[in-house]
């Protein structure tokens, strides 16, 4: 016989259970599904506070470019947003639903960086980006120039025969155009803007929208082959690139003048030595023309913030031969040479005159640790006095080791008719970055690239320059007068 009591008492047992079975399965998925949609709410939250975060460094890097070039250099590691007046270095914006913190820090060591943190909220989850950028100098050209026709001498020629190419490593930019003779080489972006304003220093305009060729443009005989010139290819009508601005100078002076350069008066000598030392000769006058300091000869440290800037006496008015013998004692010339340890930079009001050998005690291209790094700028001309240069050291070649500006003016070489020696053995080895208003002489060749006189000329670009520059060096402005800059990294953190 069946007992029907046990049979229920089981029944409502296994209902029991499979009713606790079903809510527990209810109560894991309902669970399940508010954590999806509880992480995909934060997934999304995320991605927003991430949105808000890359909009706070947007808005530095706004502040920091569109201040031009009207921007003082602070203390290293201060917090720094250009507009001084408003901006302490740390701002929020925002609103309820999302809102930024940035804050921006300075480092001028060895030129402007800045690094930018960023913090985005939205819906209380946060993330953090960091951009690091730093100015890009017009030392980002292996050679720069505003027109390739000097003043006095014309039209001048970048030269290329078998045997003898000149030879350029690095980015080319010129605002005019390249005048070009059989086949030296461009190995490097190349980019010309074919200006006739620029070329119109003689009335000049440009022959075409590409190179002037000498014997033309082909592949046989004496014409230019393009191919070879130019094997990473040439930017025709590229937009112009804007020359050093001319505050450059009162810049750097101010650099000088901070309390931790040296600012000279009058024809002065700086001797590079390879301990890091520097051996000076000059005066330093004060603003009332008293002269606070003789130096002759004088083995010193190089001023602290590695800046050197000489100026012409107050009141003094100095031609456009000042560099020239007899030299004017007033005039705000330097004569420089040397092996540099370190980073200096040298500035003129008015010339520099080179002497000798400018080297790095480290070269960077053998040991690519070196921090060696020399800027020679000049408002007017940048001229290596042969005869001196000989003298000093005693042979053909010449080591040319910096970044050179010539603001006004051209690098060059006086007495360039003068006979050195062979292509082969005159040979000017200029590596760093040349920045000249003015194209100018270095040497002469004949029509079958046999070197008359002084040197042949071969320029390599120090990659260096594209991230970093010379103490005091300000940065690149652009057509709209906003000051250029690289992005180094971003990074999330």
């Amino acid at each position: 016989m069946i007992d029907l009591r046990q049979n229920k008492g089981f029944a409502l047992i296994f209902s029991l259970i499979f009713l606790f079975l079903i809510v527990s399965f209810m109560a894991v998925y309902l669970l399940a599904v508010a954590s999806g949609t509880s992480q995909a709410n934060r997934t999304v939250n995320l991605k927003k506070a991430y949105y808000v975060a890359d909009a706070g460094l947007l808005d530095a890097y706004e502040r920091i470019t569109q201040s031009g070039n009207n921007f003082a250099i602070p203390a290293a590691g201060t917090n720094y947003i250009p507009s001084a007046t408003t901006d302490t270095g740390v701002y929020a914006m925002g609103n309820s639903a999302g809102n930024y913190t940035v804050t921006v820090t300075i480092s001028s060591n060895p030129q402007l960086n800045y690094t930018i943190t960023s913090t985005g909220t939205f819906a209380n989850v946060s993330k953090t980006l960091q951009l690091k950028m730093t100015w890009a100098s017009i030392s980002k050209f292996a050679y720069w120039s505003n027109t390739e026709i000097n003043p006095t001498y014309g039209v001048l020629w970048w030269v290329g025969a078998p045997g003898l190419e000149m030879l350029t490593n690095g980015p080319v930019q010129t605002n005019g155009q390249l005048n070009i003779f059989g086949n030296p080489i461009f190995n490097g972006a190349v980019t010309e803007s074919n200006l006739p304003l620029n070329n119109g220093i003689l009335g000049s305009t440009p022959t075409s929208t590409t190179p002037d060729y000498y014997y033309g443009a082909g592949t046989s005989g004496l014409e230019s082959n393009a191919s070879i010139i130019f094997p990473q290819g040439i930017e025709n009508d590229a937009p112009p690139v804007t020359s050093p601005v001319q505050n450059t100078l009162p810049l750097i002076n101010a650099v000088a003048n901070d309390g931790s350069g040296m600012v000279l008066t009058g024809n002065s000598q700086v001797i590079f030595n390879a301990n890091g030392t520097i051996t000076v000769t000059g005066n330093v006058i004060n603003s009332s023309g008293v002269v606070t300091a003789t130096y002759n000869n004088t083995t010193m440290s190089p001023p602290a913030n590695g800046v050197i800037y000489v100026q012409t006496q107050a009141g003094h008015t100095c031609s456009s031969t000042s560099y020239l013998p007899p030299i004017d004692p007033a005039c705000g010339n330097v004569t420089v040479r040397g092996t540099v340890s370190g980073q200096l930079t040298v500035a003129a009001d008015q010339n520099i005159n080179i002497s000798g050998n400018v080297a790095y005690n480290n070269d960077p291209r053998t040991d690519p640790s070196s921090t060696d790094m020399l800027g020679l700028v000049a408002n007017q001309n940048i001229t290596v006095i042969q005869a001196s240069a000989v003298a000093n050291d005693g042979g053909p070649a010449l080591e040319m080791s910096a970044v050179l500006v010539a603001l006004q003016g051209s690098f060059q070489v006086d007495n360039w008719w003068t006979y050195m020696g062979s292509s082969s053995t005159a040979v000017m080895d200029q590596y760093g970055s040349l920045i000249n208003y003015v194209c100018g002489i270095t040497g002469e060749m004949d029509m079958s690239g046999n070197l008359l006189g002084g040197w042949n000329q071969v320029q390599s670009y120090d990659p260096r320059l594209a991230s970093m520059s010379p103490p005091g060096f300000q940065p690149l402005i652009n057509s709209a007068g906003n000051a250029v800059y690289n992005k180094l990294s971003i990074t999330e953190l």
